[in-house]
């Protein structure tokens, strides 16, 4: 599942059928438990347990599955600014769509942004994004635009 996403339905499978049975022979299902809901991105197991699991002729063994939870995407978006040729750099800010499970832009670390200098002359430039980094998502940022306009 992707970090922040919904559990999904944990299923079974089932091994070593003989005379020809299937898993039709086999009533009701097995408890199927992990820890995972709202966890980070990594393996967990998934606990498997008789629950209502029932055959005649059989006896159940049950072994663990595994759960990954994979990072969820994040963009990071470098606010667009402008400024006046020869005042001051604007501060610059970023947007963030992406977050989940109630993460804020403070629960990522290291982005910076940075432009062209104050003494830049009139033009359009970057504002770039970059260094941002969390395991729990995969971050792509996008650069924004610093207009400096004419004094007049």
């Amino acid at each position: 599942m992707v970090y922040g996403g919904s559990l999904p339905t944990l299923t079974a499978s089932y091994a070593g059928f003989v005379n020809g049975d299937t898993s039709s022979v086999l009533t009701g299902s097995p408890g199927l438990t992990t820890v995972a809901a709202s966890s980070h991105v990594g393996s967990y197991a998934i606990t498997a347990a008789a629950g209502t699991l029932a055959a005649d002729n059989y006896t159940f063994t049950f072994a663990p599955g595994t759960l990954a939870i994979t990072p969820a995407a994040l963009t990071i978006t470098a606010d667009n600014q402008s400024m006046v040729y020869g005042g001051s750099l604007p501060t610059l800010t970023a947007s963030y769509s992406g977050l989940v499970n109630g993460d804020t832009p403070a629960a990522i670390a290291g982005l910076t942004l940075s432009t062209a200098p104050a003494s830049s002359h009139a033009g359009t430039y970057a504002i770039t994004a970059a260094g941002a980094a969390d395991p729990d998502y995969t971050i792509t940022p996008v650069n924004g635009t610093l207009a400096i306009t004419r004094r007049r």
